[in-house]
């Protein structure tokens, strides 16, 4: 019974483990990785813009402000749909309020001030739908 045990499994090991010579395989498929959803490009974005210019401020230089994906967050898509609830859209509005406070910010005190107005608004509304990007968006307060 054990001869014929091993034999089957001899049998079965090569049959899976055999190969088709000559056969080769065109396919131009890629796995797609990392595809951010549009509110989280937006994010991504809008986190970059803000690290240039807290990067800015800390050297005393006013920084540019002038993106207009902020507008496009309010109807972006997110990765989850469960990501955007009923207090999405007041947040997002009290982003775009403190947003407008730093492009007309005329100096480089109430830049800083409008700035981290706008960081603290992030975090606001990430404490309520997606927490795990707090800590770098944390980072971006301007203290001097």
């Amino acid at each position: 019974m054990n001869k014929l045990l091993a034999i089957t499994l001899a049998i079965f090991v090569g049959a899976c483990s055999s190969v088709e010579s000559g056969k080769k395989t065109n396919s131009t498929w890629e796995p797609i990785i990392d595809q951010p959803s549009e509110l989280a490009s937006i994010m991504r974005s809008l986190n970059q813009e803000a690290e240039l210019r807290k990067q800015n401020l800390e050297k005393g230089e006013l920084s540019e402000v002038n993106s207009k994906l902020i507008f496009k967050m309010i109807t972006a898509k997110p990765t989850e749909p469960h990501m955007v609830g009923a207090a999405f859209a007041p947040n997002t509005e009290a982003f775009i309020a403190n947003y407008r406070q730093l492009s007309n910010a005329k100096d480089i005190d109430a830049q800083i001030d409008a700035h981290n107005n706008l960081v603290k608004s992030c975090i606001a509304c990430h404490m309520n739908f997606c927490q795990g990007p707090i800590p770098l968006i944390e980072k971006l307060y301007v203290n001097l």
